[in-house]
């Protein structure tokens, strides 16, 4: 099995299309919702919880109709989150010839692309994936992780993003950057990440 390419995509202003209104639409939208993209979302019928998210993103648009495959045409990315296999089978053939990107839901082995169970820590963004796999073990990998690095970390993480921006400009050699960067970095492990008690 070829390895995935780990990476993350800027969706500002992409047009982004979610097929389905149920509890694995919802999830997918939980994802896209601070993105920018331009989305639209086209099911039969919408979770209450659904309908509440959509009205939250600006410019969100919100179809409740039965999808045809000719829906997916001038989307950059596409999730078929329905709850009925052969329409995301269907969409997914579609989107093949195509060349759109797709996620089809019910079955990984159609997957263009996976989502990721991911936390934010200031500027850091820490996204584990299963390749499709197994989600459930992904998130409890990100809960793991959660705690190893806490929430009250978030502005020294902040602070060492601006003070790299400002060794970029006041300090010319990179060698002396580098080594004026890994003391930082040792520094903040000793005093926020340190296992030892003493």
């Amino acid at each position: 099995m070829n390895q995935l390419l780990p990476v993350f995509i800027k969706l500002e202003n992409k047009k982004v299309l979610v097929v389905g209104g149920g509890n694995v639409a919802l999830e997918k939208l939980q994802h896209l919702k601070d993105t920018g993209c331009a989305l639209t979302v086209i099911s039969k019928e919408f979770k209450s919880e659904t309908v509440g998210l959509l009205s939250s993103i600006k410019d969100a648009k919100m179809e409740t109709r039965e999808v045809q495959v000719s829906d997916l045409d001038g989307f950059d990315l596409v999730y078929s989150a329905t709850n009925d296999r052969q329409t995301n089978r269907d969409l997914v053939e579609y989107a093949k010839q195509k060349k759109i990107w797709i996620n089809c839901a019910d079955d990984p082995s159609l997957c263009d692309f996976y989502s990721s169970a991911y936390f934010d820590r200031g500027p850091v963004r820490v996204a584990v994936s299963t390749q499709g796999g197994f989600a459930g073990l992904a998130g409890t990998i990100r809960t793991i992780l959660e705690e190893i690095l806490p929430k009250d970390h978030d502005q020294e993480l902040e602070n060492l993003l601006e003070i790299r921006n400002l060794s970029k400009r006041k300090l010319g050699d990179p060698e002396e950057r580098k080594t004026a960067l890994k003391f930082l970095l040792s520094e903040f492990k000793q005093k926020y990440l340190s296992t030892d008690t003493k």
